[in-house]
């Protein structure tokens, strides 16, 4: 009904306020003058690291060289992964890029615990799409995610760094060592 909605739209303006304050909209304002710049580098720069972990998974480079993470990553889950009908229809819900969020499954618990802090450049945080590049191991806070899982956000740096951070943080992870 109308009073309810009304007694609903009341408690939500007391709970969160009616309007956002002045300097929120400036900066709000500021900032989606760049969104579109900043989603399609994250999504380009998402789209090169899960193409490399994918070849990861499959062990060989595109050269047919043996991956330097072969056997230490079990899987990558991203819109640009997909085929046929599935791809083409995430491309035209997302027509700007696949986005720059990913995840990543190592191939033991142990690896995919110890690999947020064996990081240099990703952050070890649950918040998603923001300009750096954050990593974490769900697991921590919700039993029911695989222990292998690791949800990915990919920042604006630069893409081969982020790579090779990746790659060494791996293969610390890997072996044991966490320390960054």
């Amino acid at each position: 009904s109308s009073a309810e909605l009304a007694r609903e739209l009341r408690q939500d303006r007391v709970a969160l306020g009616s309007t956002p304050g002045s300097m929120e909209v400036w900066l709000l304002m500021r900032s989606l003058r760049t969104l579109h710049l900043r989603v399609e580098r994250q999504s380009q720069s998402a789209a090169k690291l899960v193409a490399w972990l994918k070849a990861a998974v499959d062990g060989t480079t595109p050269s047919g060289e043996p991956h330097a993470l072969r056997g230490l990553v079990h899987a990558v889950h991203h819109p640009s992964l997909l085929q046929g009908s599935q791809r083409e229809m995430a491309a035209r819900q997302m027509p700007g890029g696949f986005g720059g969020c990913f995840a990543l499954e190592l191939s033991t618990e142990a690896a995919a615990r110890a690999l947020p802090s064996a990081l240099k450049l990703f952050r070890d945080a649950t918040s998603l799409g923001g300009v750096e590049s954050l990593i974490e191991w769900r697991r921590k806070y919700d039993k029911a995610i695989s222990p292998l899982l690791l949800r990915v956000s990919v920042g604006l740096e630069d893409v081969e760094h982020l790579q090779a951070d990746l790659q060494q943080g791996i293969l610390k992870a890997a072996s044991g060592g966490t320390s960054g």
